[in-house]
């Protein structure tokens, strides 16, 4: 029976989020504080640093759309152009539905989110008109 594990497989300058059977591990051991898993062919670590956290949410559907904020792509529901802000469930929302921030550096990352009809239609086409 496979038992899929993410973790780290670290190189000098870059990393890479890699999936390994926990039956293919023969030890968990601690190097410089950092928990790590050895196989015959490599040594993985875990997911511990926040940019490795976000390229794991990144292969599992996830859009950065603000410094601290990543998303569900196929959640996303509605887009308020007022307020900035995305939701997960359609118009009108309630004052305590919950929502994440967009900030301006991240707008042409959330025009790649899967939206509702309402949601695509005019925001999708006020989006392509200012890009060209």
């Amino acid at each position: 029976m496979r038992r899929p594990f993410h973790v780290v497989n670290r190189r000098k300058n870059d990393f890479d989020i890699v999936e390994i059977d926990l039956d293919d591990v023969f030890y968990v051991g601690t190097q410089n504080g950092e928990k790590y898993l050895r196989t015959q062919e490599n040594v993985y670590f875990y997911i511990s640093r926040p940019e490795e956290h976000e390229r794991f949410l990144e292969l599992q559907g996830f859009v950065k759309v603000d410094r601290c904020f990543m998303v569900q792509k196929d959640k996303v529901e509605f887009y308020d152009e007022e307020t900035h802000k995305l939701y997960f469930q359609k118009e009108p929302v309630g004052k305590e539905a919950p929502n994440a921030p967009v900030s301006r550096a991240h707008m042409k990352e959330i025009a790649d989110i899967r939206r509702s009809s309402a949601f695509g239609n005019s925001f999708l086409s006020r989006l392509a008109e200012d890009k060209g």
